[in-house]
């Protein structure tokens, strides 16, 4: 296994998103704002609607971590998603609006994130059971970009274009966690960490240290 990689295992999804609220917490225990990036999926829904109930002392601004080219009422939209659960919250949401180029969206996304932040402090990825994170798919243009930040990529899936954060992006960031629940994990859960030439392990292997947590 991956030296960098560090796993911790609960015995349900609901303990393993509890789990990470907890770390989430110590990470930002001591600062009156933090930056956090979210991803999509239903994994991470239960964590995300604790952590926009739970009282805490500091700030957070919310940038998404990949989103799909659609508008922002689409139910297949990361955004409507993120914003759906921490719209009441205290939390600051960076969001911009939809339009028709996917290049320009993407970098009109990049230039609202970088301008609002300079320490990434925590990411919190899913991971596909073809190995992607965030929308980095494997043999993509994005996946070989040496941008730092956001770029459009085009994959066919659900939507023809993508906005995704960058390996250059994902790389610096303080703290990464993997987030991976469901007995249909299992089969990539156990490539991860390994030398198998997929997107997760290429972050992972640019990085001092990853964690994945599990209920697997």
């Amino acid at each position: 296994m991956n030296k960098s990689l560090e796993i911790i295992k609960e015995v349900s999804h609901e303990d393993t998103s509890l789990k990470l609220l907890e770390l989430i917490k110590q990470n930002i225990s001591n600062s009156s704002t933090a930056s956090i990036g979210l991803s999509g999926g239903n994994t991470p829904k239960y964590l995300y609607k604790h952590l926009a109930k739970e009282p805490l002392d500091t700030i957070l601004k919310i940038w998404t971590v990949d989103d799909r080219h659609v508008t922002l009422d689409d139910k297949n939209s990361n955004q409507k998603m993120i914003n759906d659960i921490f719209s009441e919250s205290k939390h600051k949401i960076l969001e911009i609006a939809y339009c028709d180029d996917p290049s320009e969206w993407a970098k009109r996304y990049n230039d609202l994130v970088l301008s609002e932040i300079i320490n990434f402090d925590i990411a919190i990825l899913g991971v596909g059971d073809d190995g992607h994170i965030a929308s980095l798919f494997p043999n993509s243009t994005a996946e070989e970009s040496n941008t730092y930040g956001f770029i459009e990529n085009e994959v066919n899936i659900i939507s023809k274009w993508r906005m995704t954060a960058t390996f250059e992006l994902l790389k610096n960031i303080q703290n990464v966690y993997l987030l991976i629940t469901g007995p249909t994990k299992k089969e990539i859960i156990e490539k991860i960490g390994t030398s198998e030439n997929l997107p997760v392990n290429k972050l992972i292997n640019m990085r001092e240290k990853t964690l994945l947590l599990t209920d697997q």
